[in-house]
């Protein structure tokens, strides 16, 4: 079996900057929104989605997910935009046979985007697929089959021995989750082969995109969230920041 390399470690973020050159050079920028703070955009700036994508934020039963999926689509918009420096109406996405969006006349530029809870994660890179993931470790999931069909051995005995193991849980599955997102192929039934221990991790060769080798950050946010942003390991720099 060919096997790829995936180095997964813990972060610290120091400081949510809401300053931004808007460069990405060789950068990888990870945004955050807070929810609450902007709501107001949920009608101000719904003319920034398509038809087809208004006619989804109507499909969603719980108002809670509609307004998380009406404000990741404005300020991936708004957030492309500044990066690009063209008006967010020009945007143009097509869509790979994973259903990964991809900016229609800026190839290069790479993204990605999840939501949980309060908050908006957006990641982006220029040349280099990225993958983000945001959980909120919340305590009304009985997690217990997640952890025996999701995990590999190495993980299900960490969390098993840990003095936090709904935090250690959460910490693999957005690891994971970051990861197959970055590759371009989402959730798949063999999660137990994805090892994302702390450290090298050998994984087979379709989980690391076929990429010289991926490295997968995760850190906690708010002491309730657990985050997770994966990158080609050619990219050197992080940026954080908060709209």
């Amino acid at each position: 079996m060919v096997l790829g390399r995936v180095i997964c470690d813990k972060i610290k973020v120091l400081e949510w900057s809401k300053v931004c050159d808007f460069n990405l050079l060789n950068h990888f920028d990870l945004w955050r929104i807070h929810i609450p703070d902007h709501l107001e955009s949920v009608t101000t700036d719904y003319d920034l989605l398509l038809k087809e994508e208004q006619e989804k934020s109507n499909s969603y039963a719980r108002e809670e997910d509609r307004i998380r999926y009406v404000l990741g689509k404005i300020y991936l918009k708004k957030l492309l935009s500044n990066y690009l420096k063209t008006d967010p109406y020009n945007l143009e996405f097509k869509y790979s046979d994973q259903q990964k969006p991809i900016l229609e006349n800026y190839p290069m530029v790479n993204f990605n985007i999840s939501h949980s809870g309060d908050y908006i994660i957006i990641g982006f890179a220029n040349k280099w697929s990225v993958g983000v993931d945001i959980e909120l470790m919340t305590t009304h999931v009985d997690l217990y089959n997640m952890i025996i069909n999701c995990m590999s051995s190495i993980e299900v005995s960490a969390i098993l021995n840990s003095e936090m193991p709904r935090h250690m849980f959460y910490k693999y599955w957005t690891r994971k989750e970051a990861l197959l997102k970055g590759i371009g192929i989402g959730l798949t039934d063999r999660l137990k082969d994805v090892n994302c221990s702390d450290g090298l991790n050998l994984v087979p060769i379709e989980f690391s995109g076929f990429a010289s080798s991926w490295k997968v950050w995760s850190f906690e946010m708010d002491d309730s969230y657990s985050v997770s942003i994966a990158h080609d390991s050619a990219i050197r720099v992080m940026r954080f920041y908060e709209v």
